[in-house]
């Protein structure tokens, strides 16, 4: 009975000493399997500064390329005026609207005179200096105004409403430069109106619109006998009025 209690015993001390030496191996497997893997990890958990200082410099580089703002191509320097563009005007220069004015006024007096020389005229071509209301004094005329004196003329203007006693059919009226009242009579200028008297036989009809009147011109005084005043100076025997 002893025996076989013995043999048990160092049976049972056989198992238990195969089963620790078993479980320590499979242990010593168990924790060289972890150890790499927890290393690994340890590796991948550096902090942001140090991935970035073991970052590779060329893969730096290709980032910063990416990442680089594309500059503005539109963007001007500040001094920088935008170029012409096909078919621009170009700027006026200084000095060039002065001399633009002086050719423009050398056309027109050019084209006036023209217009003159062929009886074609209006009102600005019987200007001359006075004050509106001043004494008038035949000196005073141009050169020019006097030798239009007893030619045949054309010139265009209104009617003065005030003027006619009637709507057709009438031989004499007053041609103003424009239809304001202001073109006739007290402290109107000299220059602004003509007496017209049709010619024998003629007549005209009364109309708002602007007339051309042509007829031979002469230069005549006509006064207010109360008061000595000129009223007008210019005088028209008309042939036609259209």
């Amino acid at each position: 009975m002893s025996i076989l209690r013995a043999q048990s015993l160092f049976v049972a001390d056989c198992l238990r000493a195969a089963l620790m030496t078993g479980l320590a191996t499979g242990l010593m497997t168990v924790g060289l399997a972890i150890v790499p893997n927890h290393y690994a990890y340890a590796q991948s958990a550096e902090t942001p500064q140090e991935a970035k200082q073991s970052t590779p410099a060329s893969v730096e580089k290709a980032t910063e390329k990416v990442t680089e703002k594309p500059a503005d191509k539109t963007a001007e320097k500040p001094d920088e005026k935008p170029a012409d563009k096909p078919g621009d005007k170009p700027a006026d220069k200084p000095g060039d609207k002065p001399a633009a004015d002086a050719k423009k006024l050398a056309e027109d007096r050019t084209s006036r005179a023209t217009a003159r020389a062929k009886g074609e005229l209006n009102f600005d071509d019987l200007k001359f200096d006075i004050e509106k209301g001043g004494k008038f004094e035949r000196s005073m005329l141009p050169k020019e105004i006097e030798e239009l004196n007893k030619k045949t003329i054309r010139i265009r203007g209104f009617i003065l409403p005030q003027s006619v006693l009637k709507m057709t059919g009438f031989e004499e009226f007053v041609l103003v430069r424009d239809n304001m009242e202001c073109c006739f009579g007290p402290g109107a200028a000299l220059y602004d109106c003509i007496m017209i008297r049709m010619e024998k036989g003629k007549s005209a009809d009364f109309t708002t619109r602007p007339v051309a009147v042509k007829g031979k011109f002469e230069i005549k005084e006509f006064k207010d006998p109360t008061t000595e005043q000129h009223f007008a100076i210019y005088f028209l025997t008309a042939t036609e009025v259209k």
